[in-house]
């Protein structure tokens, strides 16, 4: 496993921001159509919390996985507003917060789920944070689930990364375009986005670009741009991941502490684990 790259906090909340939180509240309707179908080891794992358990999935997105297991009640929570939304229109509990300070008592649940989310956090420290905080909420004896994107991705999958810090574009139908149109048309500031990012001073820019180029990432990269495809205008975003190598998940959970691997695999491109909190 590669040293972790030194990034400031204010550039790495930055990047989160710019780069995670701004980019889902754009596409979140779009996001949520894609994502229906519950994966076969989160199937498992909560057939296997007994009936009557109460659990938390943060950073739920719509909601997939809160109605997977009927004989459980759990709880939702995303920083999106937008995926927030979708997943209440469900019928789902579920509320805006932040996995760093999750708006729950220490030890409330029975377990916890995170699908897909700790990758996006642009720091060693803070994806301890988020798996700690995770931990805190969870009583002892509790179970949890972590997923996070894998650098070893499968034959046949249709990404490749050279290196764990990297943007990963999502491409959004925004309207068809009359014949003529320009193609790869660069667009709006990714920094000015509703819901997140950086408010355009000179400051956070320059601080955005320090943090990025710390992660061997550049500005002009992340830039969201509209381009034209089979006759219609694609906005592309760029979304910040940290794709794990093998034993990274590991290694950041048992430096959050308080919590026993029980299971640690590899799914579909994935990398996960299931822990038992050991201690209050």
């Amino acid at each position: 496993m590669a040293e972790p790259a030194s990034v400031e906090p204010v550039e790495e909340e930055l990047i989160e921001r710019t780069h995670v939180q701004a980019v889902y509240q754009q596409i979140a309707g779009h996001f949520s159509a894609t994502r229906y179908k519950p994966w076969p080891v989160v199937q498992n794992f909560l057939d296997s919390i007994p009936a009557g358990s109460i659990g938390a999935d943060v950073g739920c997105g719509n909601g997939k996985y809160l109605g997977v297991n009927p004989a459980l009640f759990t709880v939702g929570s995303d920083w999106s507003s937008n995926l927030v939304s979708i997943a209440r229109s469900r019928g789902h509990e579920c509320m805006v917060a932040d996995n760093l300070s999750l708006p729950f008592r220490s030890g409330s649940f029975d377990f916890v789920l995170s699908i897909a989310v700790i990758h996006h956090f642009a720091s060693f420290a803070r994806r301890v944070a988020a798996v700690r905080e995770l931990a805190r909420v969870l009583r002892p004896g509790g179970k949890m689930l972590v997923f996070v994107w894998a650098l070893e991705q499968e034959d046949r999958s249709k990404r490749r990364f050279e290196k764990q810090d990297v943007f990963v574009p999502w491409n959004l139908t925004k309207a068809p375009v009359k014949s003529g149109a320009t193609k790869n048309v660069v667009d709006s500031n990714p920094t000015s986005q509703e819901g997140g990012g950086v408010d355009g001073t000179d400051e956070k820019k320059a601080k955005l670009a320090a943090g990025l180029s710390a992660l061997k990432l550049q500005v002009k990269d992340g830039e969201e741009k509209v381009v034209v495809k089979s006759g219609n205008e694609n906005i592309v975003f760029q979304r910040y991941y940290h794709v794990f190598v093998q034993g990274e998940l590991d290694s950041v959970v048992n430096e959050a502490g308080n919590m026993r691997i029980e299971e640690s695999g590899y799914d579909r491109d994935n990398w996960y684990i299931i822990a038992t909190k050991t201690t209050a």
